[in-house]
């Protein structure tokens, strides 16, 4: 059972307010955390959409993949995601940031 789950929920919304409190976030203003996070949700998205993908690749069961081999996928799968995350060029991030920045002001 996952940690998270078995907390009740006031525990579980203590421990995001403590979240809020992290150092490195305290000499940032609201734009960049919000543009940061942005990113990284597009980060996870892009890795989602590769792990998918390799999925769906045909490959042949004639060489089984080692774990390490899969770990090193992964690992691979989530480098290459946060790369295209910081360029920019799929452009999810930055909307996400203008929707949420939107919000923001109201």
């Amino acid at each position: 059972m996952n940690a998270l789950t078995s907390l009740p929920l006031p525990s579980l919304t203590q421990g995001m307010d403590q979240l809020k409190e992290i150092p490195e976030s305290r000499g940032k203003n609201n734009d960049t955390r919000l543009r940061e996070a942005s990113n990284e949700f597009e980060a996870i998205f892009i890795q989602q959409m590769l792990k998918t993908m390799r999925k769906t690749s045909l490959e042949s069961d004639f060489i089984k993949k080692s774990e390490g081999e899969k770990i090193f996928r992964s690992m691979l799968d989530e480098q290459y995601a946060i790369l295209s995350a910081r360029s920019g060029r799929l452009g999810l991030g930055e909307m996400i940031f203008q929707q949420l920045k939107s919000n923001l002001k109201k």
